[in-house]
């Protein structure tokens, strides 16, 4: 594990990995958070929410500092937050691959 790791020497799938972290992370946005959906009352008597059916509201929910974080997104943010979120968790999915390749060469005694 001294150095940078030299493409030429991986695999074409782990290269294909490592390609597609770089894309996202210069070309996406990507924002760490949990997306909450939620339902609640306004208490105007006539609304439709007075019946039972609440007023949906979309939530990016994130730790930090120790502290939990809570943001109520705007509708028009609504699916640019979405794909936000999802691009954080495939560029996390594609990490935990390339790690796990990482730990099995390091197992094996390959450096």
């Amino acid at each position: 594990m001294n150095g940078p790791v030299s493409r030429a020497e991986l695999p074409a799938a782990e290269r294909r990995l490592r390609s597609r972290i770089a894309q996202l992370t210069t070309s996406e946005r990507f924002l760490r958070g949990t997306l909450s959906e939620r339902s609640g009352k306004c208490g105007k008597p006539n609304c439709h929410c007075a019946a039972g059916e609440g007023h949906q509201s979309l939530y990016l929910v994130r730790s930090h500092a120790g502290k939990l974080r809570q943001w109520c997104v705007p509708k028009a943010l609504q699916d640019p937050v979405r794909q936000a979120v999802g691009e954080y968790q495939e560029i996390q999915r594609l990490m935990n691959e390339v790690s796990e390749l990482e730990w099995k060469r390091l197992s094996a005694g390959k450096r």
